[in-house]
């Protein structure tokens, strides 16, 4: 072993009148610890809601949208033919998406709600291709009842009759808008409604046949989807309503790269998209949310790398005449500078390994074991989630280590500008 080293090592070790120093050192390498476990834990916290996030809005949103051009007729099955031909593609499926108005129906507890500004989804129930994870997004079965007739009483007294009617999931916000649960019937009206005057009005009854619960507010007070031919029904020809198709994806991540291969192979009339691109906001607030925790709580390795840099400042004062001996001796001041940078670096790495040490098994157990539970009505999970993603850990790693190797440069540069002869003259 190098002499830089062991002499580094002498000097952070404890002798009766030196203990405040190391004191100081100690107190550094907690501060160390500490930022490391906290900066861990918070990323792998960070990454599993992500991921989680992720999950939950795939599991209602399409890789891929592919609009037709407006005022023109979409040939679904040949446009899904030519799609499913390219590598990558496991699903397609047409669509129908518009603004409708809904209205939930007079009961003895209501007097009925309106609900203006919400978005329909016809979609292809219930085995959908695109939509295969949905269902953990929905209340139980609500998904299979899209795909069939339900018989409903409807009126009271001597005018009660059983209809069928077609089924509707509602957004769980959007349901307690209009006071309305899985049984109860709403009537869609469709904007074409209010054209001329001689247009008949376009609506439909439906039945609440599920809840959808994505956890992101806006999704649940203003989506619905209903059966792809119901919702061709209320569409008719009006330009106001999208006709597409949806593509499912082998890897999600793949969708910018495929959009891109879609829209040459389509032309520029028709208009194609990628869940990244519909949600651009929300991820983007979350990376900079990340970012933003990140460099937070790094702040606190960088007060722990000024203790280091006090605690070295005062090892040089402490160790001026075996410096002055060292350099007297022939020592090259490269090497005692060596020496407190070693000093400072090993300060950063034993702090360092151990806070992320901590943190990654802190994490593990979060994740494993759910120790921190939210309440689900409203958060979008139930407790909180942590996925362990090596990367997170390594930089964590690498700042907090290159942060402390910093912080000794300015007391390596003292030591080594120690003159020996003006040292060992006063001393």
């Amino acid at each position: 072993m190098r002499f830089e080293f062991l002499i580094g090592m002498r000097y952070l070790r404890a002798r009766r009148k030196e203990r405040f120093v190391s004191l100081i050192a100690a107190i550094s390498l907690a501060g160390v610890m500490l930022g490391t476990f906290a900066l861990s834990v918070d990323l792998s916290v960070m990454s599993g809601f992500e991921e989680d996030l992720h999950q939950r809005l795939l599991a209602f949103t399409p890789h891929l949208t592919i609009q037709a051009p407006a005022g023109r007729p979409l040939d679904s099955a040949a446009l899904e033919a030519r799609l499913r031909t390219l590598s990558g593609v496991v699903g397609t499926a047409p669509y129908i998406s518009g603004q409708v108005l809904l209205a939930s129906a007079e009961t003895a507890t209501s007097g009925g709600y309106v609900k203006s500004g919400a978005v329909m989804r016809g979609v292809v129930a219930p085995q959908n291709p695109v939509l295969a994870d949905m269902a953990q997004a929905l209340t139980p079965n609500a998904l299979a009842a899209l795909g069939s007739l339900h018989p409903v009483t409807v009126g009271s007294g001597a005018q009660r009759r059983t209809v069928d009617l077609p089924a509707v999931i509602l957004g769980k916000s959007l349901a307690a808008d209009l006071d309305v649960g899985p049984g109860d019937i709403v009537t869609v009206i469709s904007p074409t409604s209010f054209g001329a005057a001689a247009d008949v009005p376009r609506l439909k009854r439906f039945v609440v046949g599920g809840l959808l619960h994505s956890g992101m507010a806006e999704y649940d007070a203003s989506l619905l989807f209903v059966n792809l031919q119901q919702a061709q029904a209320l569409a008719g020809d009006s330009p106001q309503f999208e006709h597409g198709v949806e593509v499912r994806l082998a890897d999600v991540l793949q969708a910018p790269a495929m959009r891109q291969r879609i829209a040459r192979m389509l032309g520029p009339e028709y208009s194609v998209s990628d869940w990244t691109q519909t949600n651009i906001g929300l991820f983007s607030g979350l990376k900079l949310e990340t970012f933003t925790h990140f460099l937070v709580l790094l702040l606190i390795v960088l007060v722990a790398a000024f203790n280091i840099v006090a605690t070295l400042v005062m090892v040089v004062m402490e160790r001026r005449k075996e410096v002055a001996i060292l350099q007297a001796m022939g020592a090259p001041s490269n090497a005692v500078a060596a020496i407190f940078l070693f000093e400072g670096a090993l300060l950063g790495v034993v702090g360092t390994l151990a806070g992320v040490g901590a943190g990654f098994i802190a994490s593990y157990l979060i994740g494993k074991y759910h120790l921190i539970h939210l309440p689900p009505d409203v958060f979008m999970v139930s407790a909180v989630p942590a996925r362990l993603y090596p990367a997170n850990f390594l930089l964590v790693a690498a700042a907090a280590i290159a942060l402390c190797v910093c912080a000794a440069l300015y007391p390596a540069w003292q030591a080594r500008s120690l003159s020996p002869v003006e040292v060992i003259r006063y001393e």
